[in-house]
């Protein structure tokens, strides 16, 4: 089985973080985002395997790891290694190995791609890559 999910990007133009507690819960807070033409895609294969495999296509990573409640935080991956590490604590231990995948779908725009997406060079996408794996 597969779940998938798409997230819409947005970039924090002002107050990023003063919406977060304990900042917010003292100061209050007031943030100005906007959503741009850009998503984050993830995807969770269930495998019969006793394994956790984690990868960012768009970066060109992939760590796995045995089966375990908890993952090391070691400075690669880490966002999706805590995601796992949060929901393992507050709602248990996954019952199956599964592989996480995840990338950021780039925008058209060379000048776009090249300024703000990390993952493209001047004449390769490689999420363009990613997109097309994942239909």
């Amino acid at each position: 089985m597969m779940y998938r999910s798409r997230a819409p990007l947005r970039i924090g133009l002002a107050g990023g973080g003063t919406d977060v507690s304990p900042y917010s819960d003292i100061h209050g807070g007031a943030i100005l985002n906007a959503t741009i033409s850009l998503s984050a895609y993830a995807s969770i294969e269930l495998l019969k395997e006793p394994e956790i495999i984690i990868e960012a296509l768009d970066r060109k990573e992939q760590q796995r790891f045995n089966w375990d409640p908890t993952l090391p935080i070691n400075g690669e991956l880490d966002l999706l290694k805590g995601v796992y590490n949060r929901v393992s604590r507050d709602f248990g231990f996954p019952q199956t190995g599964f592989r996480l995948v995840n990338f950021c779908r780039c925008s058209c725009r060379f000048w776009f791609r090249y300024l703000f997406h990390p993952c493209c060079c001047h004449t390769r996408c490689i999420c363009r890559d990613a997109q097309i794996a994942f239909g």
